[in-house]
């Protein structure tokens, strides 16, 4: 399943968006506070955007392994020593479920 983009606009302009929002808060804070009024489209974007980044780090990180599609890699309870190969062969393996066009 592919993931959907954070933005549905395209990255350049969310870009540019992100780039305004944090110059309309510096300026805003720093300089004359009517460009915090002026650039809040920018820096409510801005916001946004960081808001749904630490939201999804925080849920893949609560994520499952077995959720999460990946591979967790060779079983390190088994014993690093013996010589046996866990894998079976292709022939052995269960039918895949693709259904028939």
């Amino acid at each position: 399943m592919t993931q959907r983009p954070l933005f549905l606009h395209p990255s350049w302009m969310v870009g540019v968006m992100l780039i305004l929002g944090v110059v309309s808060l510096i300026v805003g804070l720093t300089i004359d506070p009517f460009w915090l009024v002026m650039g809040s489209p920018a820096i409510l974007t801005l916001f946004v955007y960081i808001g749904v980044r630490v939201a999804l780090s925080w849920r893949q990180r609560r994520r499952p392994v077995a959720d999460a599609g990946v591979d967790p890699g060779p079983d390190l309870g088994s014993d690093p020593g013996s010589d046996e190969d866990d894998r079976r062969p292709a022939d052995d393996r269960e039918p895949s479920a693709r259904p028939y066009a």
